[in-house]
């Protein structure tokens, strides 16, 4: 008799489908949980099938229900409110998430709430806070730190000792060379390439980075 457990996503858009791809995966390999629908605060989408799969209702659906959670949500930001609104509902537990085509070294620790895509690879000695994403194809190599809510988007490269603050956003096909430091909720834009320490509320784009934006402490709510 199957023991997987009930897990839904909360996020129907591109992030929550990329998630029902993960655990779908994994689901071949004896996962421990079922994936039984979508959740989101889109009242358009209540009732809708997406990936074949029923988006059940908004967050409050977890008030009356028993089940894991997901969070599908792409933005540090959006997803740190996504979680701190399904804890209001009652949400408890939230998996680590790992594709099996992904590449977990020795020494990995992953947060709760972590995602891990396709063909990720992590080395040795890499710590990963809650709520992380690793997406599609990404590479963090030994002894890099993230920290809560930081996401390294698909095709994005993080060398040696590279520490992300919390909600770091380093973007698709960027590249962070070893032992720099992006500071929290700094955003990293695509293709950039990232040769010293980036401050915290500030974005970067171009080889090399160069700030084009900064932002008071706390804009992201």
């Amino acid at each position: 008799m199957s023991s997987a457990r009930d897990l839904v996503i909360l996020g129907a858009g591109g992030m929550g489908q990329e998630v029902a791809d993960i655990v779908r995966a994994a689901a071949s390999d004896g996962t421990r949980w079922r994936l039984i629908g979508f959740i989101d605060d889109d009242s358009a989408l209540h009732g809708l099938e997406v990936l074949g799969l029923p988006v059940l209702g908004d967050h409050r659906w977890l008030s009356g229900h028993r089940a894991a959670l997901a969070i599908g949500v792409g933005a540090p930001a959006a997803r740190r409110r996504a979680w701190t609104a399904a804890q209001s509902a009652g949400a408890v537990e939230a998996p680590a998430l790992v594709h099996p085509a992904a590449y977990v070294g020795l020494g990995v620790e992953l947060g709760e709430g972590t995602l891990v895509g396709a063909h990720a690879a992590m080395t040795a000695d890499v710590v990963v806070g809650r709520f992380g994403i690793v997406n599609v194809g990404a590479t963090v190599s030994h002894n890099a730190r993230l920290s809560d809510f930081a996401t390294v988007a698909p095709g994005a490269h993080l060398a040696g000792h590279v520490h992300l603050g919390e909600g770091a956003d380093v973007g698709i096909g960027a590249s962070v060379t070893q032992g720099n430091t992006i500071g929290a909720w700094a955003i990293v834009g695509a293709g950039t390439v990232v040769i010293g320490d980036v401050e915290a509320d500030t974005t970067v784009v171009g080889c090399p980075a160069r700030v084009v934006d900064r932002r008071p402490p706390g804009w992201q709510g």
